[in-house]
C-alpha cells in the first residue's frame, strides 16, 4: 500500500511540472516557417513596353495608275479582307479614256501606213528602208496601246481586289475622289506578319542583343504571352518617347494572338542561368553580408551566402548548401546561430 501511494505522488508531481516544461522548452525555441533550397532557372530580363504594328516589310500599298474618280469604296479602315475580296472601284477618267481610245486610234493608223509603204515598194515608189520606219512605227504603237490595256484605261470602271489575305492598314480616299496616276488608294497589311516596337531606356539599351528571347504579352486583358526574339535594335532615342526602339516580329500563330494598335509589354532576356533559389525573404543581412539561417536537427544555423540573380520571388544563392535542405523563410529575424527552432503548424 505505502509503494502505491508513493507512486501516485511521484506521478502528480510529474504531471503537475511537465505542462511548466514544455512552456520552457517553447519560450526557449523560435517558431519559424522553412521552404526547402531548390535549383532553378533563373533570368534577369528588362521589362520594356509598346505597340503591335503591321510589319512595314509585309505590307503592299497601291496607287493609282491613271486618272481616275473613287466610285465606291468596299471596305473600312482596319478591316480584314480575304485574297480576292473587292475593296474599291474605280471610274475611269475622261482624260484617262482618251488616252486609250488616242493609243487605240494610233494602232489602226500605223497598220494602215505600213500597208501603203509595203504597196508603194511594189511599185518602186518607196523603199525598204521606208518599210522598215513604217514597221517600228507600228511595233511603238502596239506597245502604247498594251500599255494603256495594262493600265485599265479602256475599262470604263474597275474594280479593285485584295491581293492576299490581311488587314487594310490605311485608306486614303473616299467615295468620289479624284485621283491622278501615283495616288495612294489603300495600304494592305498581312495579318500574319507583325512588328512590336518595345521602348529600352537608353542606359539599358546597351545590354540588348539580337536574338536574345522576348515573352511578348498584352498589356491589359487576360491574354498569355508569346516567345519571340530580338530582330532589330535601334541606334537612335525615338524624340517623342525618349527610348530607343527594340524591334520584335511575330509571324504566323504567334501575330494572330495580337492585333494592330494593341499595346504590349515585352520582358527581355539578358541572361539565364540554373542556380540554388530561396525565396528572397530568407536572405537576411548585417555587417558581415548576406545571410540565412539552414535548419538542422532542429537547430538555425547561419549559413553566409552570396546573392545573385533575382527573379519575381526567388533568388540565387551559393554558399554551404545543398539542394532540399529547409531554410527559414519567416521568423528568421528573431534568430541567432544554434537557436532551437520548432516549425509552425
Amino acid at each position: 500500500m505505502r509503494r502505491l501511494a508513493t507512486l501516485a505522488l511521484v506521478a502528480a508531481a510529474v504531471a503537475l511540472v511537465s505542462p511548466a516544461a514544455h512552456a520552457a522548452d517553447a519560450a526557449t525555441s523560435v517558431q519559424v516557417r522553412t521552404a526547402p533550397v531548390r535549383r532553378h532557372r533563373l533570368s534577369r530580363t528588362i521589362t520594356a513596353f509598346g505597340v503591335v504594328r503591321p510589319n512595314p516589310m509585309a505590307q503592299t500599298t497601291r496607287d493609282a495608275t491613271y486618272a481616275a474618280f473613287v466610285q465606291r469604296l468596299d471596305v473600312s479602315l482596319g478591316q480584314p479582307v480575304h485574297k480576292g475580296d473587292p475593296l474599291l472601284v474605280l471610274r475611269t477618267a475622261p482624260s484617262a479614256r482618251a488616252n486609250y481610245l488616242s493609243a487605240r486610234a494610233e494602232v489602226r493608223y500605223a497598220r494602215q501606213a505600213l500597208k501603203r509603204k509595203r504597196q508603194l515598194l511594189k511599185q518602186k515608189l518607196a523603199t525598204h528602208a521606208d518599210v522598215d520606219s513604217a514597221e517600228n512605227a507600228l511595233e511603238k504603237a502596239k506597245a502604247a496601246f498594251a500599255a494603256q490595256r495594262q493600265l485599265g484605261t479602256g475599262h470604263k470602271t474597275r474594280v479593285i481586289r485584295a491581293p492576299f489575305t490581311g488587314i487594310v492598314s490605311q485608306l486614303p480616299v473616299k467615295p468620289g475622289n479624284e485621283v491622278q496616276a501615283g495616288t495612294q488608294l489603300f495600304q494592305l497589311a498581312r495579318r500574319d506578319r507583325l512588328q512590336v516596337a518595345l521602348g529600352v531606356e537608353p542606359d539599358e539599351v546597351g545590354q540588348v542583343r539580337t536574338g536574345m528571347d522576348v515573352t511578348v504579352m498584352p498589356l491589359f486583358g487576360a491574354g498569355g504571352g508569346v516567345t519571340a526574339t530580338v530582330d532589330q535594335v535601334n541606334s537612335v532615342v525615338d524624340p517623342d518617347t525618349r527610348l530607343v526602339d527594340v524591334i520584335v516580329h511575330l509571324q504566323d500563330g504567334k501575330a494572330r494572338s495580337f492585333l494592330p494598335g494593341m499595346r504590349v509589354k515585352g520582358a527581355i532576356t539578358l541572361k539565364t542561368i540554373k542556380s540554388l533559389a530561396v525565396p528572397r525573404s530568407a536572405v537576411l543581412r548585417d555587417s558581415k553580408g548576406d545571410y540565412l539561417f539552414v535548419v538542422r536537427q532542429g537547430k538555425a544555423h547561419r549559413v553566409d551566402v552570396h546573392k545573385g540573380l533575382e527573379a519575381g520571388a526567388l533568388v540565387g544563392v551559393s554558399g554551404h548548401l545543398q539542394a532540399g535542405e529547409p531554410v527559414v523563410v519567416e521568423g528568421n529575424y528573431e534568430l541567432s546561430d544554434g537557436m532551437a527552432v520548432r516549425k509552425a503548424p
